[in-house]
This record gives structure tokens, C-alpha cells and sequence, in this order.
């Protein structure tokens, strides 16, 4: 393991506090003089150019803002995390652990120390002294559906996910039900094959499966595997015709005129606020969903891309977006709901 005690790498802090929450919980105050905030990310670590990354800019708008000191700790495996959680508790007045694989853990550790401030991002953890957000990642996946389904000219688009956990689920199952959407255009059906890279943190994989998909015919591939899609990237640049759909972050300039779009967790507008708050001594313990009528999810611009797009696909794409920020669509977190659901007319 990476984590260190008391020193470790200068880090992050991924939080979210939001302020229609109700139920506020009084937690003990800290009355140092800065907060002292330790991350822990599992091995893809900051860098990933996602998930992580995403998290990390929101923590540097709040260190410039708020008198709080970060350390960063990568847990190396899944082995590591319970004595890398128990470390950090012992010395931090927050713990914040970025990611699904962490949700075992830090149910283990919340209880043996009730003063710290835990946040979670992804799962659903019991505790007063625990916050846990969930972004719908079926939206954005959604919206990216749409954009990739008007978009297909060989009617077979790829989706490469890092592991099977059920935010890459719920993203993949969004995508479907977006692609599913745009055939009402008039296109036939389009073949959406989804593979697992099994790693978030595996680009030669990722470019692997990547040219596995494209010698299949896909003209596009969404990728939602945190550093793992570096490599799908590289894939994409080197094929000169197929089109990328990036995840969590804008990578819209990184093969320029070639990514179509990238879907959005704006976990860095959520983790800016969150440090705010408790500073200003107000904490809210609980379970809760961002979603795109939140703010929380969306997607780019698609500032260099639109000129691919007919102006009715532009206009199909925003309507889309407007009823997704209105709560308009019930899109399908999960596998099993694509069957039942019934697509908005474009």
C-alpha cells in the first residue's frame, strides 16, 4: 500500500454536500485550524484522466478558498484497504474514499471511529457520521447514446467498461437505452456490444479490447474505465475512422474533431461545495442521487464535433438534454429495466 502515516503525497478530497438535503446530523466540531482531509483512491490513483481527476479539481478550488490541509493515499489492492482506511481515520477529521470497491471497507472502519467525518463517493454506506453520494450514471449514459446512435454509419457501436460494478452497469445501461432512442430516426436496429477491460487501470487492455471492437465494424466506442480508457484513446487515434465517446471528464480536445462527446459527473462543482459547508460547520450524514435535473450530470458541447451532426440531430440531441434536467426520462439503471423502457419521442 501507498498510504503513509502521518506524511503521505499531497492528495485530494471528493465530497458533496447539497443544500435541499434534509436531515441534518450534528456531528462533533473540529476546532483546528485547518481541516486536516485524507483521500484514498483505490490503484488507478490520481492521473487517470477520469473518476479521480474529476474529484481533484474540485478539491484545488477549495484549498485556494478554505484553510484545509489534503494528503492523498493509493491503496494498491482490495487487501490494503481496511488497514489503509483505519490509518488515515487515525489521522485525519475527514476520510474520503473515491470509488465502489471502497464500500465493504469503509463500513468496516466508520463504527471504530465516530468523530471522523467519512465520505464516500459511490455505494451506499449506514452511519451519522457518514455521507455517500451517487451520481446517475445512466443519464449521462444516456445522452451519450443518443449522440452515438444519430451518429453510427456501420450500425455497430462498442462500450468498453473497466469492471462490473453497477455505476459502470447503470452507465451502460443508459447507453442503450439512448442508442435504442435515436433509432426512432429511422435507422434499423443498431448492435451495441459492451466488454469488460476488468481493470480501471489497465491501458494496454483497454487498447486490446479496443481493436478487438474496431476489426467488428464499430464506428464508435464509449469507454467508461478510468485509465484503462488511455488506451482505448490511443486505439481510436490510430484507426483514423472510428469516433470516440469519452466518461466523467471533458476529453473532447484530446483527439480533436474525433470525440463526439464526453458524458459528465460534475463531481468537482459537488466536491467544492461540500468542503464549504463543513467549514461553515454544517454536515449532512445520509444517502443521496445527483442527476442531471441536480446539475451533476451531462454532457460537453460538443464544440468540435457539431459540424458532424446535422442541425435536426443538434436539435434532437438538446431536446434530450432538456428533458433530462426537467426529470422528463426515467432512464434504466440497470439491465434488467431496458426491456420496460418506453424511449421519449425525438
Amino acid at each position: 500500500m501507498r498510504y503513509r502515516r502521518p506524511a503521505i503525497q499531497q492528495g485530494i478530497l471528493c465530497v458533496v454536500a447539497i443544500f435541499f438535503m434534509a436531515g441534518l446530523i450534528c456531528a462533533p466540531e473540529i476546532h483546528a485550524a485547518k481541516l486536516n482531509v485524507v483521500v484514498l483512491t483505490d490503484a488507478a490513483g490520481l492521473g487517470d484522466r477520469g473518476f479521480n481527476d474529476v474529484c481533484w479539481q474540485g478539491v484545488e478550488r477549495a484549498k485556494r478558498e478554505f484553510a484545509i490541509e489534503t494528503t492523498f493515499g493509493q491503496s494498491l489492492s482490495a487487501a490494503d484497504y481496511v488497514a489503509d482506511l483505519t490509518a488515515a481515520a487515525g489521522d485525519a477529521d475527514i476520510v474520503v474514499t473515491l470509488g465502489f470497491l471502497f464500500v465493504d471497507a469503509v463500513k468496516k472502519v466508520v463504527p471504530r471511529f465516530p468523530h471522523t467525518r467519512f465520505i464516500h463517493i459511490e455505494g451506499d454506506i449506514p452511519g451519522k457520521n457518514v455521507v455517500c453520494f451517487d451520481f446517475k450514471s445512466e443519464e449521462g449514459g444516456y445522452m451519450a447514446g443518443i449522440v452515438a446512435g444519430l451518429f453510427t454509419k456501420t450500425g455497430k457501436i462498442g462500450v468498453i467498461g473497466g469492471m462490473d460494478i453497477p455505476p459502470v452497469e447503470a452507465y451502460i445501461s443508459g447507453f442503450r437505452a439512448g442508442v435504442r432512442t435515436s433509432e426512432q430516426k429511422g435507422h434499423t436496429p443498431i448492435d451495441v456490444i459492451a466488454v469488460s477491460a476488468g481493470s480501471f487501470d489497465d491501458p494496454e487492455k483497454g487498447t486490446s479490447l479496443a481493436r478487438e471492437l474496431i476489426e467488428k465494424g464499430v464506428d464508435i466506442i464509449f469507454s467508461l474505465a478510468g485509465n484503462t480508457s488511455t488506451g482505448v484513446a490511443d486505439a481510436v487515434k490510430a484507426s483514423k475512422h472510428v469516433y470516440w465517446i469519452a466518461e466523467d471528464l471533458d476529453k473532447d480536445a484530446v483527439i480533436p474533431g474525433r470525440v463526439l462527446t464526453s458524458a459528465l459527473k460534475k463531481m468537482d462543482v459537488a466536491v467544492y461545495r461540500a468542503i464549504r459547508d463543513i467549514v461553515q460547520g454544517e454536515f449532512q450524514a445520509g444517502h443521496f442521487w445527483l442527476g442531471a435535473s441536480d446539475g451533476a450530470i451531462d454532457i460537453t458541447d460538443m464544440t468540435l464535433s457539431k459540424g458532424l451532426f446535422t442541425a435536426g440531430d443538434i436539435k434532437r440531441i438538446e431536446r434530450v438534454r432538456r428533458l433530462l434536467k426537467k426529470g422528463a426520462v426515467a432512464v434504466p439503471g440497470r439491465s434488467s429495466q431496458l426491456a420496460d423502457f418506453v424511449p421519449p419521442d425525438l
